[in-house]
């Protein structure tokens, strides 16, 4: 069965760095025949934004948020890929506030019992994270990576990153730089690796 991944795009710019980056990780991916897609935060309808903390989604035996959106829409559908990336720039030391509202509602996504046991149908997945900032890398894509390493941890998910400090060139213009296109490359390869794809 042929592997896919999906890129949780929070970028609110297009035409950006962050967009142009991705788009080569999904070309390397492409090229060992692995099929990528992707969930435009920035577009999706929500009729609230992030959760609501109801916890109507822990009620059922259902991985669904309960508030039927766009966004919850979108969310559902995360445990069909066998890799979930987020592509996101840095906005004050965190990712986006789009990419933001899939995360938190990504608590649909995970089940908690009354003895501590945790479910999700994430679990052995890979969680990805691909993060550009425009200043050096302690500042703040260091703090991103271990938010999410984190995170998959403790969802069980296995983590890949690749992250772009300093990428503040022209919107779109990282894809032109040595350096940034490698890294860009070689985190479609190492996912690649990662999915069990020769």
């Amino acid at each position: 069965m042929s592997k896919t991944v999906v890129f949780i795009q929070g970028s609110p710019r297009e035409n950006g760095n962050t967009r142009a980056l991705a788009a080569l990780a999904r070309e390397t991916l492409a090229l060992s025949g692995i099929a990528s897609a992707e969930i435009d935060a920035t577009r999706l309808k929500c009729s609230h934004p992030g959760c609501l903390a109801c916890g109507r989604c822990q009620e059922g035996p259902d991985f669904r948020c309960q508030v039927d959106d766009g966004l919850a829409r979108a969310v559902a559908t995360l445990p069909d890929y066998d890799a979930v990336v987020l592509s996101t720039p840095v906005f004050w030391l965190g990712p986006t506030a789009q990419a933001k509202m899939c995360i938190d509602r990504m608590a649909s996504l995970v089940k908690c019992s009354d003895a501590g046991a945790l479910a999700t149908p994430l679990r052995g997945k890979i969680l990805g994270l691909f993060a550009t900032g425009a200043t050096e890398r302690d500042e703040n894509l260091d703090i991103l990576e271990r938010q999410y390493r984190v995170m998959a941890e403790y969802l069980g998910m296995p983590f890949v990153s690749a992250l772009f400090p300093f990428c503040d060139v022209p919107a779109g213009q990282a894809v032109a730089e040595p350096e940034f296109a490698t890294v860009a490359r070689d985190f479609g390869v190492r996912l690649t690796a990662m999915l069990g794809v020769r």
